[in-house]
């Protein structure tokens, strides 16, 4: 699933017309597979993405892949990371080209102390993906692999974005052997080899 958050594509707009904190914003555009942080690597910066669709993934020790989520527009990005002043925990690569709002780390902090508004957004939003995290372990362990895929597949092929069988693969915590095996019986896949 493409998880979106309007609401901090709003705020952002009343930030950026304020010229104080334009001396902490950067807008950044990057192509495809460009990676904006890396895990276990120190990052400077929080990001908000304002087009375009990433994957936060873990990668283990095996050199396997664990996609945590597709993150879409109004998403944050590195805000754990800068809250608990740590190390990349999960490295986060862009999909398609995407535009983001870079945020220094410092004034990422300033803000969550400061503004209200901002504060409740971020609040919400880590909460939401808790929920979210909650809900799908608990589908992966009710559910079968073919249902979740084939759930997994019609709300990809509603948001138009074509994703690889790695990526796929990933999100499942299955092989990509496994996931081709639930393909063959699948009609209409959105994805590439």
């Amino acid at each position: 699933m493409i998880r979106k958050s309007p609401i901090f594509l709003q705020l952002l707009d009343k930030l950026m017309s304020d010229d104080a904190s334009m001396a902490a914003i950067a807008i950044q555009e990057l192509p495809a597979r460009k990676r904006l942080i890396q895990q276990d690597k120190n990052t400077r910066s929080v990001y908000i993405i304002r087009k375009g669709v990433v994957k936060c993934f873990i990668a283990e020790e095996n050199g396997k892949e664990y996609i945590l989520e597709f993150l879409g527009e109004g998403e944050i990005l590195g805000e754990l990371e800068a809250i608990r002043k740590t190390t990349g925990m999960a490295t986060v690569e862009s999909l398609t080209p995407v535009s983001v709002v870079r945020i220094d780390k410092a004034w990422f902090l300033q803000l969550l102390m400061e503004n209200s508004a901002f504060n409740r957004a971020v609040l919400e939003l880590m909460a939401g993906r808790l929920a979210n995290t909650a809900i799908r372990a608990s589908r992966q362990q009710l559910y079968t692999l073919s249902y979740s895929l084939a759930q997994l597949l019609a709300v990809l092929d509603a948001g138009g974005v074509i994703f690889t069988k790695k990526d796929l693969s990933g999100y499942l915590g299955i092989s990509v052997r496994s996931l081709n095996r639930l393909l063959k019986g699948s009609k209409n896949a959105t994805f590439t080899k």
